[in-house]
């Protein structure tokens, strides 16, 4: 049976001041070669995670926006997404009111928006996410479908868990700094078991890699794992391997290691 290669992007491929390395670009390419299936399992939208899924040659729909979209880059459209009810909106109109230190992007599964801005946003938020004017809650056309917000307070962020109630929200810390809001029930995992079913692949043909909070229950769902070296600890310890920092490329040796892994059997 084959192997399925489900990988974050930022703080696993890549760094935000960073281009995809070509070591990963290769060896990611000759993992697909190999006949592994390579697919991304990113908060990013389709605009955000479009070149790195080209550069890599994925060949099977990704999941993108933390769990509630599933998109086919080679056929360019969405085969699932999984939108919030209408009460996010009160949510992140509390943020908006109450805490003028935290930024807010809202995703649709049209377009990108920028709410408000901080310097945390700008120098370390996605870049291709971020170019848009600033909107307001108005402005925003179509379902919404992710939530996302960062401050230099850990504390602030985490107060704003209660705008999110937890039968519709899943409010989770994609890094220290940064929170990301979907659909209850639209988390990587859950998107990973979705993924599953549709393939009729079970979990132990899964390899998944990851390096943020957000990434640990896939991880432990797949039958093998990796975390690069900069991940945090609880990932570090999940995770069946940890390769080099993601600024040394260390996606490369995972990639290499699950060629060999198909040779083998």
């Amino acid at each position: 049976m084959n192997s399925l290669f489900l990988c974050d992007i930022d703080g696993t491929l890549l760094c935000r001041d960073a281009p995809l390395g070509a070591e990963v670009i290769n060896a990611a390419r000759d993992f697909t070669a190999a006949g592994g299936l390579l697919s991304l399992c990113t908060g990013r939208s389709v605009p955000a995670a479009a070149a790195v899924a080209a550069a890599l040659g994925v060949n099977l729909p990704c999941i993108l926006y933390g769990g509630a979209a599933l998109y086919d880059f080679a056929a360019q459209k969405f085969l699932y997404v999984h939108p919030f009810p209408s009460g996010v909106l009160q949510g992140a109109t509390a943020v908006l009111q109450g805490h003028p230190a935290v930024s807010m992007q809202v995703f649709t599964a049209q377009d990108a928006y920028v709410l408000r801005r901080n310097t945390r946003l700008n120098t370390r938020g996605v870049r291709e996410e971020n170019t848009a004017p600033l909107s307001s809650l108005c402005d925003v056309e179509g379902a919404i479908i992710k939530l996302v917000m960062c401050g230099d307070n850990i504390a602030e962020l985490a107060y704003c868990r209660r705008y999110f109630p937890t039968e519709s929200c899943d409010f989770a810390f994609a890094s220290r700094n940064f929170v990301d809001v979907v659909a209850r029930g639209c988390s990587k995992a859950d998107a990973m078991k979705e993924l599953s079913q549709r393939l009729s692949l079970p979990f132990s043909c899964f390899i998944a890699a990851g390096d943020a909070m957000t990434d640990l229950p896939m991880l432990r769902l797949a039958g093998k794992s990796f975390a690069p070296a900069n991940a945090c600890e609880a990932v570090r310890e999940a995770a069946g391997h940890v390769v080099p920092d993601v600024r040394e490329g260390g996606m490369a040796e995972a990639f290499h290691m699950a060629a060999r892994w198909l040779q083998d059997t």
